[in-house]
């Protein structure tokens, strides 16, 4: 066995470190407005979690969920265009990519496009519009599955307002960057509304080589209404309905560049990707229900609709030529021509646009149109109770939810030739689809807990229970392939106030991620044990928090995407046993350096190990011949986030230091060289805030200030860039 060689260095690390946050930590607790979140909130459960409010959100005025969640240890990113319009987020070696191992919620509701079907998330509600983001690591994650490997992340939306209330908020900067939102919002008895229209976009920082756009435009519209009965009714309740649409038009792609490109432009992007369009609608439909009886029960509903639809046109290769017999060979992936790119050379040119296609097949790009209908609805319910037996108080839950969601796909390839620097439609608009499916999943999902408190002990108990039964329909060959699992998820964590300073905690889980539906009868679920330890510390303004984790994989699913290689998109693959093991660090803490100044100091610092636990040749391209003792791709040995700031009465400056460690494209075990080799990088960001009254302030954000530009990532196709420099200034009035 390949144990993971810094494991007993980490145990003695946390076993000499205290804790960050308070002596508490999160679980699911409604307020008034019917979502997670608050600061009490989070600090209630024995267990990892994040909290970060308003404020956090709004001290860079953040669009870009990527860059926000630097602020939680734990917590991975891969960069894909700079703008965080696709989140790849990873949690505590759970892959990243496009965040389908991690639970996603919008107040406490599944809100990728559809989390069992096809858990890729190409939809993630805009941060910029939040009041919160939770991030819930180990035991405290078991109550959100369907994905407990890693943890899950709940965005809050703003509470209903009590009194009549407005915002506006104007914003512009460099790349064209531009952003407008208009908060309204009224209470009158017993109802409130609010009315929240977010505009955002910009013209991008890379650069087409026919000089066509790079940007995009994003909107976002959400009303929320809520309804409370009157003060001494027999039972306290209260609905809100949630309306949303969202819509993006982008000129994004899959394409990087070859490394002899990036060095020399690392913004430039290929004339073959010019005919890449993203275009996408979300629509959604909430409604919470809640009731407090003065028995000490509390009842609590959630209905929502959700529906996705996206059509994303972009470079897949080439196709292939036609052989004597007429019978075609595979079309050229864009990914096998980046991994050799010096065999491909002239298909290099083609995307270039340094020579013209000739009549050859071959040298027509092959521009796949990958359209999506996705949805997914579902009906919650949940009963909480808290009674006192003996010295012994518990706070009882149980809650049920029924979950549908669908994926329609339908991918039509188009052909385009490249025609004096430019791309040329071939007019053949009736090619067979590549892909012609529909997959749908039904999930029942039983949850039940137990907080348990006595004096310095608090212990929390967990579990999940869950029946998943998927199917595809497979249109082109007219085969139907379905699929059931039943998993049982247990969690149990403890928490020890030893002092009135310092806590201890240990917590252990098992983790799971749902296997497609339709999945063959070798490819199993993706199972883990996870552990977490640590102690936490608070003394007047510093909090400390050090928590070391371990989660022992039975079996890591790779999932193919259509970026991917020799494999059809949603194919499952087994990667057998791997162990991952870490600590996070965080602390805060405010000094006061007069009267009417103080410094705010923040960090957020992530240590990871990973190790495959057995040798195997894996038809994934992303993991390929893997030996025991391999590093995962994409997860940092180190990372950090240093946060400093000067606050008084009208005006904050904050400075972020930001550290992103040397990563592995391919998995290995020795140091990483040449295109296996994503280097470490540190960025910094500014914050500069005036308040010019009460209610107007000013607020200029500088991004990677010193323009520090880095090799980043090689997927989906080719080396890709972080974002450069980027400036804007922004002027808020509230009324």
């Amino acid at each position: 066995m390949n144990r993971l060689k810094h494991t007993p260095l980490l145990l003695a690390l946390v076993s000499g470190l205290a804790s960050a946050q308070d002596i508490e930590l999160p679980q699911l607790v409604y307020e008034e407005v019917l979502v997670t979140g608050g600061a009490d909130a989070v600090r209630s459960t024995a267990g990892a979690a994040s909290f970060l409010d308003e404020d956090a959100i709004a001290r860079f005025d953040q669009t870009d969920i990527n860059e926000l969640l630097t602020q939680v240890p734990g917590v991975y990113i891969r960069t894909e265009d700079g703008y965080g319009l696709r989140p790849n987020i990873g949690i505590r070696g759970a892959t990243a990519e496009r965040s389908q191992k991690i639970t996603l919620m919008e107040d406490g509701i599944l809100i990728a496009p559809a989390p069992y079907s096809a858990p890729a998330a190409y939809y993630v509600p805009n941060v910029n519009r939040m009041s919160a983001v939770e991030v819930f690591k180990g035991p405290s994650a078991i109550h959100y599955g369907p994905h407990t490997v890693g943890g899950a992340v709940n965005l809050v939306t703003a509470p209903l307002p009590f009194e009549r209330e407005g915002r506006v908020s104007l914003s512009a900067g460099t790349d064209g960057y531009r952003k407008g939102r208009l908060v309204l919002g009224d209470s009158q008895e017993q109802f409130s509304y609010q009315l929240d229209l977010l505009n955002y976009g910009a013209d991008g920082f890379k650069e087409l080589d026919n000089g066509a756009g790079t940007g995009f435009d994003r909107n976002d519209l959400n009303l929320k209404l809520g309804w409370e009965s009157r003060p001494g009714s027999p039972v306290a309740q209260s609905v809100i309905l949630k309306l949303g649409y969202a819509d993006e038009d982008s000129d994004e792609t899959y394409l990087g560049l070859t490394d002899e490109d990036f060095e020399a432009t690392p913004d430039r992007r290929y004339l073959g990707s010019g005919a890449d369009r993203f275009e996408s609608e979300h629509t959604q439909a909430h409604l919470l229900h809640q009731a407090n009886f003065y028995t000490g029960w509390q009842w609590i509903n959630k209905l929502y609709i959700n529906r996705f639809d996206r059509a994303w046109k972009k470079l897949d290769g080439f196709f292939a030529a036609p052989a004597e017999d007429g019978d075609y060979s595979e079309n050229l992936s864009a990914s096998s021509i980046f991994n050799r790119p010096d065999v491909f050379d002239r298909q290099i040119s083609l995307l270039r646009g340094e020579i013209n296609s000739s009549d050859r097949l071959s040298d027509r790009l092959d521009v796949t149109d990958n359209a999506r209908e996705y949805g997914s609805q579902g009906l919650e319910t949940e009963l909480q109770h808290e009674l006192g037996l003996g010295s012994w108080q518990h706070e009882l839950a149980v809650g049920l939810r029924y979950h549908h969601d669908y994926v329609d796909r339908a991918h039509q390839p188009f052909g385009y030739r490249v025609q004096d620097g430019e791309l040329a439609f071939d007019g053949i608009t009736d090619r067979a689809l590549k892909t012609d499916n529909r997959a749908e999943t039904d999930a029942w999902a039983l949850f039940v807990s137990d907080e348990i408190r006595r004096g310095p002990w608090k212990i929390n108990l967990g579990l999940r229970a869950e029946r998943i039964e998927g199917e595809v329909d497979n249109r082109a060959d007219g085969s139907r392939r379905s699929n059931t699992q039943d998993i049982v998820i247990p969690g149990a964590g403890v928490f020890y106030e030893w002092t009135d300073n310092l806590g201890l905690l240990v917590g252990v889980n098992k983790g799971f991620s749902p296997s497609g539906p339709g999945a063959g009868e070798s490819v199993e679920p993706e199972e883990s044990v996870n552990l977490e330890y640590g102690f936490r510390y608070k003394a007047g303004e510093l909090t400390l928090d050090a928590i070391g984790f371990f989660s022992d994989y039975d079996n890591l699913l790779g999932r193919c995407r259509v970026s991917d290689a020799g494999c059809e998109p949603g194919e499952e693959f087994n990667g057998g046993r791997v162990e991952i093991a870490g600590l996070e660090l965080t602390g805060d803490l405010v000094w006061s350096l007069s009267d009417r100044l103080e410094m705010p100091l923040s960090l957020a610092y992530t240590y990871t190990e990973s190790a495959f636990q057995s040798d195997f040749t894996s038809g994934f391209s992303q993991w390929g011949t893997v030996r025991a003792g391999d590093e995962l791709t994409y997860t940092p040995d180190h990372q950090a986030r240093l946060g400093i700031g000067l606050m008084a009465l009208d005006w904050q400056v904050d400075l972020a230091v930001k550290y992103s460690g040397e990563m592995r494209d391919r998995p290995g075990r020795d140091e990483p060289t040449g295109r296996d080799r994503l280097s470490a990088y540190t960025t910094l960001d500014l914050s500069a805030r005036y308040d010019l009254s009460s209610d107007l302030s000013l607020q200029l954000v500088a991004d990677n200030l010193t323009d520090e530009r880095e090799l980043v990532s090689r997927r989906p196709f080719g080396a890709r860039p972080n974002a450069p420099r980027t400036v804007q200034l922004g002027v808020t009035y509230r009324f």
